[in-house]
């Protein structure tokens, strides 16, 4: 019969398979050229300051009882 394992190897477990999935996506994403493309578009956007916070953009379509920030 094989070893169980302790509840510090199970979290640590736990914890490198969550990290490796994040991983997998984090690839996935950067291959993606053109989403990749339209992040940095709305980077240098938000460095332009040529945005506006949420809640200005929730308060003027009058979304206040609709929507939770």
């Amino acid at each position: 019969m094989g070893a169980l394992l302790t509840l510090e190897e199970k979290e640590l477990l736990a914890k490198t398979a969550r990290l490796m999935e994040e991983l997998i996506e984090t690839i996935e994403v950067s291959d993606d050229k053109e989403f990749v493309q339209d992040i940095e578009e709305a980077l240098g956007e938000v460095k332009e300051e040529k945005t506006r916070p949420l809640e200005n953009l929730i308060r003027e379509l009058g979304l206040e009882d609709q929507v939770q920030t």
